[in-house]
């Protein structure tokens, strides 16, 4: 794993982290739906992000990278989701499942500097809500 790679995987994690915490203390001005909207995006996003980074790390591999980018994916959306209730957390769940699956299968399906571009891109697209 290159450097690159681990310097992604720390920035998701961090982004997350703060994501969270953003909703724990906002967490009375959204509303249920708002919740549900949040975790989903944060599931989907980390687990995409995490599940190409997987993927271009681990090609030919496609299990293992699989269950990395649903593990990163889930916990990110139901900790999300924990902040705003059960249901939301359920959503957030699913959402990074399936996103880490879509991306461990796109990391294996691409080659690798393809997949780094990639990568980037859903980086940059995790900043999109704070704009």
């Amino acid at each position: 794993m290159s450097d690159f790679h681990l310097y992604v995987l720390a920035l998701i994690s961090g982004i997350s982290l703060f994501t969270i915490l953003l909703a724990l203390r906002r967490k009375k001005h959204f509303s249920s739906m708002s919740g549900m909207i949040v975790s989903m995006f944060l599931g989907m996003n980390i687990g995409l992000t995490a599940g190409i980074t997987f993927g271009t790390v681990y090609q030919g591999d496609l299990f293992l990278s699989t269950i990395l980018g649903m593990g990163y994916g889930i916990v990110a959306g139901c900790l999300c989701g924990a902040c705003f209730g059960f249901l939301s957390s359920l959503e957030g769940t699913m959402s990074g499942l399936m996103g880490g699956m879509m991306g461990a299968m796109l990391g294996e399906m691409i080659p690798a500097d393809q997949a780094n571009v990639l990568i980037k891109f859903f980086y940059f697209f995790r900043f999109v809500p704070f704009f």
